[in-house]
């Protein structure tokens, strides 16, 4: 699942390479903006629904991550799997509340603020395991409202953290960059395996 702004064909490339693993992938559009994120949970799932599976794993990236929050916690009915989020803020998101105030600018977050980036109503309670991989790679557009902790340069690392996650680790990567990163390819196939991750695991077609 995709962050904001962005659309299903960024998450090409990690998508290709589960794939090549024998995972059947599914990457769906959402309307990051216009919709909350707890919308947008409602929306994805009867496309779940027709999904023919006994497992299902969630792999999301920003506020893609978010969305899966909710539509894990409404809907317990879904296949059991596990869920991996990259970079998500599940605590909200600093830039977010920092930027919604001023007028026009504002306008670019929507309604993702309302359960998600302002870090109310997101839920804590999701029914599997859950894996979060933080990146701690300062460089990014939001870099400049982050100066002084460690971020992603959009994410910080304290609001990647959630006290539902079962496991997480920290990569020298930046927001966007861990969506083209062998290791973080590494560390999500590891997750979806085993709930586990291991910092020590070398990394999968490094190209």
């Amino acid at each position: 699942m995709h962050g904001i702004w962005m659309r299903p064909w960024v998450l090409g490339r990690l998508a290709g390479r589960l794939r090549a693993l024998g995972y059947v992938v599914i990457v769906p559009a959402y309307a990051s903006v216009r919709l909350t994120p707890a919308a947008n949970a409602e929306r994805l799932y009867p496309l779940l629904q027709t999904v023919q599976t006994d497992t299902l794993h969630l792999v999301a990236h920003s506020l893609g991550g978010l969305v899966a929050l909710h539509l894990l916690e409404k809907h317990p009915d879904l296949p059991p799997g596990r869920l991996v989020t990259l970079g998500t803020p599940a605590q909200g998101s600093k830039i977010a509340r920092t930027i919604k105030p001023i007028p026009v600018l504002g306008k670019v977050f929507g309604n993702s603020m309302l359960e998600g980036l302002s870090g109310n109503g997101v839920p804590h309670r999701i029914g599997r395991e859950w894996g979060a991989v933080i990146g701690t790679l300062p460089f990014g557009l939001g870099f400049p409202f982050l100066r002084g902790e460690t971020s992603d340069g959009a994410v910080l690392v304290s609001e990647a953290r959630h006290p539902a996650q079962t496991a997480r680790i920290e990569q020298r990567v930046s927001h966007t960059g861990m969506l083209f990163s062998p290791l973080t390819f590494t560390y999500i196939q590891h997750f979806l395996q085993s709930g586990q991750f291991s910092s020590s695991i070398a990394p999968v077609n490094a190209d």
